[in-house]
């Protein structure tokens, strides 16, 4: 297995403050990403999460930086994808037309043929959660 990286970048009509603010609470995934995640707590620094299907996702609250907009967590392990150690990356900026832009990045360790298709799950699952995000925070406006 080597080390993969996945990124996009997706642009919202919404205040760059308004997504931090939804990202930063780290909670509440399940309030904007409700097609995926059935429930979601915090327990310390860790985030634990259910998906629609059942499956349990343990996650390492690694960094909420306020000052550059960044939120990192890690997913050790999970039965999801055929891959390991998992390292996210959630990043808001202001866009060109003074909206928000999210960097969603990831890196890791799958053999050549799984991250391919990690890499493909990956993007699809943020653009529809990004998407939700966007939504809920334009109906909570």
């Amino acid at each position: 297995m080597t080390q993969h990286e996945v990124k996009i970048t997706h642009d919202m009509k919404v205040n760059p403050l308004q997504a931090w603010e939804v990202i930063a609470a780290v909670g509440g995934v399940d309030k904007w990403f409700g097609s995926m995640i059935k429930t979601c707590r915090i327990e310390g620094q860790k985030r634990i999460c259910e998906t629609a299907d059942g499956m349990v996702l343990n996650e390492d609250i690694l960094e909420i930086d306020h000052e550059n907009k960044i939120f990192r967590f890690a997913i050790p392990s999970q039965e999801m994808l055929p891959v390991e150690n998992i390292v996210e990356s959630m990043q808001v900026s202001k866009n060109s037309q003074g909206n928000t832009a999210i960097t969603w990045s990831a890196s890791f360790d799958a053999t050549e043929a799984n991250a391919k298709v990690a890499k493909k799950a990956f993007q699809n699952l943020w653009t529809m959660g990004l998407n939700e995000m966007e939504a809920y925070i334009q109906d909570k406006a």
